[in-house]
């Protein structure tokens, strides 16, 4: 959605970040492959793996340290999608976000505001689909 604001050194880590929380609950469902796949495609990043493991705090920090609060909204917004990619917003991802949210420097009102934004960009988003496929 607003990956294209960020700038090289913001997208690589982002791309990171989101392998991280997609690997969290051990499982790699289709889903999540995907929404990996559209977050390169819309950043312009041709290479990356998902077996990639990466400790996710050190690339937070620097996010946090070196962002102005925008970015760290869209990475909390973008993450909070990805977590839910796969329909199941695990406990560990949870924590993870959490963490993210902690090291960004936001407020847990962020995060409510997301996840409440979030429900709402899903359901407009199922309605246009519908409006587009059959015209309702």
């Amino acid at each position: 959605m607003f990956l294209n604001l960020l700038n090289d050194e913001e997208k690589s880590i982002f791309l990171k970040l989101a392998i991280s929380l997609i690997q969290a609950d051990g499982k790699l469902e289709d889903s999540e492959k995907s929404f990996i796949a559209e977050y390169s495609r819309e950043m312009g990043i041709e290479c990356y793996t998902l077996d990639e493991k990466v400790d996710p705090m050190p690339l937070a920090e620097k996010i946090g340290k070196n962002s102005n609060d925008s970015v760290k909204r869209i990475f909390l917004v973008e993450l909070l999608a990805c977590a839910n990619s796969d329909g199941d917003f695990a406990e560990y991802e949870k924590s993870l976000i959490h963490s993210f949210v902690k090291i960004f420097g936001l407020s847990k009102d962020s995060l409510q505001d997301s996840l409440e934004l979030l429900k709402e960009y899903t359901k407009i988003s199922t309605k246009l689909m519908k409006f587009i496929q059959e015209g309702k």
